[in-house]
Parts: C-alpha cells; sequence; structure tokens
C-alpha cells in the first residue's frame, strides 16, 4: 500500500520530529496537505518584540513545520 508521507516538527524547542502518513487509496496528495490546518499566532522573540507565525495542527498535535516528502510504499518508508 502507498502512503503520502509529512515529516513534522513538533512544537518545542527540542526540534522533535515525527512522521505523519495517508492513504493513497483514500486521499489525494491535496487532501493529505489540507489535513493540517494552519493556525496563526503571535510568537515573541529576543528583544520583546511580537511576530507572526504560522503553526499547523493535526489530530491535537501542533507542529512548526510540516513538509511533503512524496509517496511511498509501506515497507520503504523514510
Amino acid at each position: 500500500m502507498k502512503k503520502h508521507v509529512f515529516k513534522c516538527v513538533k512544537k518545542g524547542w527540542d526540534g522533535e520530529t515525527e512522521g505523519v502518513w495517508f492513504d493513497t487509496d483514500l486521499y489525494t496528495e491535496d487532501e493529505a496537505r489540507a489535513q493540517f490546518t494552519p493556525v496563526e499566532k503571535m510568537v515573541e522573540k529576543s528583544g520583546g518584540h511580537w511576530f507572526p507565525f504560522t503553526f499547523y495542527e493535526y489530530d491535537g498535535e501542533i507542529y512548526y513545520s510540516v513538509e511533503y516528502l512524496g509517496i511511498y510504499d509501506e515497507d520503504n518508508m523514510p
């Protein structure tokens, strides 16, 4: 079975990543990408300056970044 595979960096300071995948039989690439809901937040940077930042939410997790890695066979996932 083939999967759309994403590399996601979890919210937090340690840079923890995890893989998230969706069956290609159930989702197109665009439908898989749409599962990650953009969330706009204000983030404080050093010096007390605030700036807007887009996080992504999926299945109760918040991610700093979401990178689409492509389609992989279930037996050959990264």
